[in-house]
């Protein structure tokens, strides 16, 4: 390393490390379509049961679905986030392989999960 450098110079990162993480990004944000249309139709049948067995008006409950979906968008952050983490720090940049599908389908079932739970609750008034 070259002593005469400036401190930006030296924090940018490598030309090796931009198409990792290029490839991470355009993964995740296709797996995003995917976790958008899966949650989409039970997405939909809360908003349904919100209007039909409570007092919600439909334009509430979209406002309320909406606030939901954007919450579940920033939560979806979390996947590629554990990705550049596990990648980083234990396996030096190398591709997890079958990882990125465990850590995207292990939040996927628990949005859809609480998506289940919230229908569950709003049809039994369990609560």
């Amino acid at each position: 390393m070259n002593p005469y450098t400036p401190p930006l110079a030296a924090a940018a990162p490598a030309e090796d490390q931009k198409p990792a993480l290029r490839e991470i990004v355009i993964a995740w944000e296709r797996l995003r379509l995917l976790y958008n249309a899966l949650l989409a139709i039970p997405g939909i049948l809360v908003i349904v049961a919100a209007v039909s067995e409570t007092n919600t008006t439909l334009i509430g409950a979209i406002i309320s679905g909406t606030l939901v979906a954007v919450g579940a968008n920033l939560c979806f952050m979390l996947g590629p986030l554990a990705e550049l983490y596990l990648r980083g720090i234990f396996r030096k940049g190398e591709p997890l392989g079958r990882g990125r599908w465990l850590i995207f389908g292990s939040g996927t079932l628990l949005s859809l999960f609480l998506v289940i739970l919230t229908f569950v609750q709003l049809k039994t008034g369990w609560p």
